[in-house]
């Protein structure tokens, strides 16, 4: 494998340094590197090989699909400063959804127009903020915020968050967010006019990970409808947000959410309406774009007696990275996670796999694997979506620690 480490530094940014990527010849495969990462381990941190050329892949793949939705990067799903320049110089949007995100996209040089503040729940301080650096864009979905934004920062344009949820998705985010369509929406438009709020659109987000494509082209439509709707009362709205949901592990692909996406927008807001339409797609770029390697620390091997009296041996491995690291989604959402383990060995036995620290919940997966060893290998793909941002260090355990590669190509 050819490679060469390289500090990156954009010049057209404020940015002083960056973690460092490793260049690879354009031949290699990021397989390549995670046999290599395997073949000099174990490390006593738990590392995640970030293959931003996946991510430059799932740009052009999202332009070439539906090149009428551009994409706002949901900064909140792997915020790796490598992650948000490479999306940063190809184009995209970033969706904030705090003070903190705004003023760090801000500090990369992120124009506030590239930017919308999607936080239906916003503090003072931050809509302060926002209106300092001119980030006008922002959701609301609720009376009480709209009279906050009213007070402290008037001049912004608003797109109202309605809700839809999908039946079929890892997190229904309308338990939180998002007005009902039918019944509050119109009573908030109005009571917006009243203000003389520059109200520009609609939104909306389906769920997180969501498995039900129809679901967009029924939110379209509803949104349609509240378009039609504002118009009597004033407003010409320019804006449709479809949100997120779209999926990104590398046995996902979102053909049929493009499907669905294409036809409605083309029906219900054809190019001709000079309507803006963008969406705010986190687990779609960077979920496999992430791969975890992580090893067996300890181990044990337990004796199960069955019902007929006899034994069954169940293995117990205690991995270097667990609920507290990678895997926060596995007990916050059901992720379901899958192993792999290279082993020349074809016995498999009934096995858990533990976390490292104290905590009875760290468990990640149950699964039926070849006897492993202490300080052999264990590789999850698709764990870019929030394993990192929601990983912590308790019982004070090391947060995975990322290589970044990318193709000279590419670079």
């Amino acid at each position: 494998m050819s490679s060469k480490e390289l500090s990156v530094c954009s010049s057209t940014t404020n940015i002083t340094s960056l973690p460092e990527l490793t260049l690879l010849a354009d031949e290699a495969s990021i397989g390549d590197v995670i046999q290599d990462v395997v073949r000099m381990g174990p490390h006593e941190e738990p590392l995640h090989v970030l293959d931003l050329d996946d991510v430059v892949r799932k740009h052009y793949g999202w332009c070439a699909q539906m090149p009428r939705v551009k994409p706002y990067y949901a900064v909140k799903c792997n915020d790796d400063p490598r992650i948000l320049q490479t999306l940063m110089t190809l184009g995209t949007g970033f969706d904030c959804a705090s003070k903190g995100e705004m003023e760090r996209m801000l500090g990369y040089g992120v124009k506030p127009e590239s930017i919308i503040f999607a936080q239906p729940a916003k503090s003072i301080p931050s809509l302060l903020y926002a209106r300092s650096k001119q980030v006008s864009v922002m959701t609301f979905d609720g009376a009480v915020e709209l009279e906050k934004i009213h007070q402290y920062y008037p001049e912004a344009r608003l797109v109202l968050r309605m809700r839809h949820d999908s039946l079929k998705v890892r997190c229904s985010l309308g338990k939180k967010f998002g007005c009902d369509p039918i019944a509050e929406a119109p009573e908030l438009l109005r009571y917006a006019a009243t203000l003389r709020m520059n109200v520009i659109g609609i939104s909306f987000h389906v769920g997180s990970d969501c498995d039900e494509h129809e679901v967009y082209y029924e939110a379209v439509k509803i949104a349609k409808g509240l378009f039609e709707y504002a118009k009597t009362i004033g407003y010409e709205f320019s804006l449709l947000d479809i949100g997120g949901g779209f999926p990104g592990d590398n046995d996902k692909p979102i053909d049929r959410y493009v499907q669905a996406v294409n036809v409605a927008i083309d029906q219900f807001f054809p190019a001709e309406s000079d309507i803006r339409i963008i969406a705010e797609p986190g687990r779609y770029y960077v979920s496999s774009a992430v791969t975890l390697v992580s090893f067996v620390d300890s181990k044990r091997v337990m004796k199960e007696k069955q019902p007929d009296g006899t034994e069954k041996t169940r293995m117990y491995y205690y991995l270097n990275d667990g609920i507290f690291g990678t895997f926060y989604c596995t007990a916050l959402e059901g992720q379901q996670v899958v192993p792999i383990v290279r082993s020349k060995l074809t016995k498999r036995y009934d096995t858990t796999l533990w976390g490292p620290t104290c905590h009875v919940v760290d468990k990640i997966a149950e699964a039926r694997l070849p006897e492993l060893d202490v300080g052999d290998s264990v590789v999850f793909e698709n764990v870019g979506a929030y394993g990192m941002v929601l990983a912590n260090q308790f019982n004070g355990f090391p947060l995975p620690k990322v290589r970044a590669y990318l193709r000279e190509g590419t670079w």
